[in-house]
């Protein structure tokens, strides 16, 4: 699989995501902008640095993966997670950065030959970016339930 491929599984991805948005409902509340600009916007850093096969797929998975948590999150808690939206919005320098730091640790650093393997390198990462920028805004910002780590109480 070469880098071509990898960049039309990515925008598959994401097309699956929006096609999932417009039949279930956007609950996210931010606009099918958001669910297409996200995605996109993660997809930066691999292409900037020319990333391996499947780093692109992996680093989609995770962004898509988020999005679909938070629209079942917000689709079962109701009028109540109205603005729960945002938390993923704080969030998505935390995925950046991580996803910047895998693609630069893949160009160089780490010998990674198998192109699972940097997809789910890339996948972990951003994840992991996802995670520690959630733990942050849900700790300074404002109150995420379970997340919140009993700041708010």
């Amino acid at each position: 699989m070469g880098f071509k491929d990898d960049l039309v599984c990515s925008i598959g991805l994401i097309a699956l995501a929006l096609i999932y948005a417009s039949i279930a409902g956007n609950t996210l509340y931010l606009g099918y902008w958001y669910l297409m600009g996200v995605p996109i916007i993660m997809l930066i850093p691999g292409l900037t640095l020319r990333a391996r096969a499947l780093f692109l797929t992996g680093t989609t998975t995770a962004v898509i993966i988020s999005l679909l948590a938070y629209m079942a999150i917000v689709s079962s808690l109701g009028r109540e997670g109205g603005l729960f939206g945002l938390g993923h919005l704080f969030s998505v320098p935390g995925m950046f950065l991580g996803t910047s730091v895998s693609a630069w640790l893949l160009r160089g650093r780490m010998k990674a030959s198998l192109p699972w393997i940097v997809a789910g390198f890339a996948f972990l990462c951003a994840g992991l970016g996802f995670m520690i920028g959630q733990m942050i805004v849900c700790t300074t910002v404002f109150y995420c339930g379970a997340l919140s780590l009993g700041v708010w109480r």
